[in-house]
């Protein structure tokens, strides 16, 4: 109790209580958050397991769904549904993959409500690259 009585003389003193107070909130909070930070970290470290299975719906050129998943093509750029190349791209993906067993590595990021990855079919061919080759969609930088 008499360090918090010298503590408090004067406004030297209240300056120096006001900055305890300060600290012990701080570190109240980082022990609040540090095991939601470490798990966060553990899972950014933690391998992504691939997803199988068979693509249930085509969004549009660079996004499909497997099952309940959506999956946006890492390095693909597509024109937006509704325009001509948007559609066209669109159609293309559904003849390569709509119905098709698929895998597709995530690389742990998402876009909206969309994982982000690569899929390849169960034959080996890549996705992305076969959207790339046809010229359908280009690049994304």
């Amino acid at each position: 109790m008499g360090y918090f009585r010298h503590l408090t003389r004067g406004a030297r003193g209240i300056r120096k209580l006001k900055a305890a107070l300060v600290w012990v909130l701080v570190l109240a909070l980082m022990s609040a958050l540090y095991p939601k930070l470490e798990r966060v970290m553990d899972s950014a470290d933690a391998a992504i397991a691939p997803i199988e299975g068979r693509v249930t719906h085509v969004r549009d050129g660079d996004t499909i769904e497997v099952g309940p998943i959506a999956i946006r093509f890492r390095t693909l750029d597509c024109a937006e549904r509704g325009t001509q190349a948007g559609d066209r791209a669109t159609a293309h993906l559904r003849q390569l993959a709509d119905g098709e067993e698929v895998i597709c590595d995530l690389d742990g990021r998402q876009s909206f409500d969309r994982e982000i990855g690569s899929c390849r079919l169960s034959d080996g061919r890549d996705l992305d690259a076969l959207m790339l080759e046809t010229g359908v969609c280009e690049r994304f930088r």
